[in-house]
Formats: structure tokens, C-alpha cells, sequence
């Protein structure tokens, strides 16, 4: 088995994390070569600068967790988190403000990335009824946006479940992260086979020396 490290992302999500922990994560997951690593966004400049030397990306969310804010609260924040360094953003979308005015938001919002990595669009789709599912891959379907970021710690019943179903309305250009809690190497195979683009992990430190070690 033979996974690609550049396809996995890191979530150091936990706001309990103290700056020494913080940063002894860091320190230990610099030495992979994997595609980034999420952090809350007070945490982005730090990220980066200990990141430094490396390729390793940093990414964040906008409006996190619930999404429910202004088109002008997720620009002031989206052009904070490119200030402080970000690469991969993700802006928090609630499911009833994408059918609304999700690609009058994509079109504002994409201008401050400054050319950087395409801009993209986070849903928490651990809480959706499938029939919000459903109405969610129609609506993903009709978004300009090219990068989908989907859920946070996601069972790996949760994960499956979701790829099969958005995937069906993915355009051809659209990518889709999927972020996981404790995936084993089995399992991140398997969300790859079901057509992940990228794979968001919390359980980096045990996983990532087994895929080098097997690679």
C-alpha cells in the first residue's frame, strides 16, 4: 500500500492546545511532506512561521464553525488569513446561504486571495438530514467555487457516505477534502478510492510514520 503524503492535510483544530503544544506539533509534523495543515486562524502566523523552510501549507477556516455571518465579517477575516500567511482558506457556508447567493459570495470573497490558492468553501456535513444532502450536491453543482472542504472529524461511516453522494455533482475541476477524525491506513486508502481529493486527518502523529515507513 502506497499513500501519497502530498494528499493529506493535518487538522490541529483543538482550541485547548496550549502555544507549547502547539508548537511541539508543529515541530514533529514539518518533518513530513504533507500538503498542509489547518489551524484555527488565530494560529495561522505562528503556523507559518514555524513552517518556514518547508512547503508545507498553511490553511484555515473562515466563519468557523457555523457560517451563519455577513458577506463583509467573511471578508474582513478571508483577507486577515491571507495576511497572516494562509494558503488554503476555506470559508464556512451554511447549507441555505449556498442556494442563496453562494457564487455572488465566491465572486467577492475570491478577489482577496491575492492569487494565490483558489479560495474555497467549508460544510460541516456532520449535522445534515440526507434530504439536505441531496439538496446540497444540487446546489454544489451550480457554484463557481473550485475546492469543497467537508466536515470535521468525520466518522469514517460519515466520510463514505458523503463522497458517494457528493461526488455525483462534482464538476470536473471541483475538489473535494474530507476531514476525518482517526483514520487508519486502510480507511484513508478507501475515502481516496471513493474519489477524496484530499484527506484531512487529527491523528497525523500516529499515522503519518507508518505511511513512511510502508512507503
Amino acid at each position: 500500500m502506497e499513500l501519497e503524503l502530498q494528499r493529506l492535510s493535518i487538522m490541529l483544530m483543538d482550541p485547548t492546545f496550549t502555544d507549547q503544544q502547539f508548537t511541539e506539533e508543529i515541530l514533529f509534523l514539518k518533518e513530513f511532506p504533507i500538503r498542509s495543515i489547518f489551524v484555527l486562524p488565530y494560529n495561522v502566523a505562528r503556523a507559518k512561521q514555524l513552517l518556514t523552510g518547508t512547503m508545507i501549507q498553511v490553511g484555515s477556516f473562515v466563519d468557523f464553525p457555523l457560517g451563519g455571518g455577513t458577506l463583509a465579517k467573511k471578508a474582513f477575516e478571508t483577507g486577515q488569513l491571507y495576511r497572516d500567511g494562509a494558503s488554503d482558506v476555506f470559508v464556512t457556508m451554511a447549507p441555505e446561504q449556498l442556494n442563496l447567493y453562494g457564487n455572488q459570495s465566491y465572486e467577492a470573497l475570491e478577489q482577496l486571495s491575492f492569487g494565490r490558492n483558489a479560495l474555497g468553501f467549508f460544510i460541516d456535513s456532520s449535522h445534515l438530514t440526507e434530504n439536505q444532502k441531496q439538496i446540497l450536491t444540487m446546489d454544489l453543482a451550480e457554484l463557481n467555487v473550485s475546492a469543497i472542504s467537508l466536515g470535521v472529524n468525520l466518522t469514517m461511516e460519515q466520510a463514505i457516505y458523503d463522497m458517494s453522494i457528493f461526488r455525483s455533482g462534482r464538476k470536473k475541476r471541483m475538489t473535494f477534502q474530507v476531514n476525518v477524525k482517526a483514520p487508519t491506513l486502510l480507511e484513508i486508502e478507501l475515502l481516496f478510492q471513493a474519489g477524496a481529493s484530499y484527506i484531512g486527518i487529527s491523528n497525523g502523529r500516529e499515522i503519518l510514520p507508518l505511511i513512511s515507513k510502508w512507503n
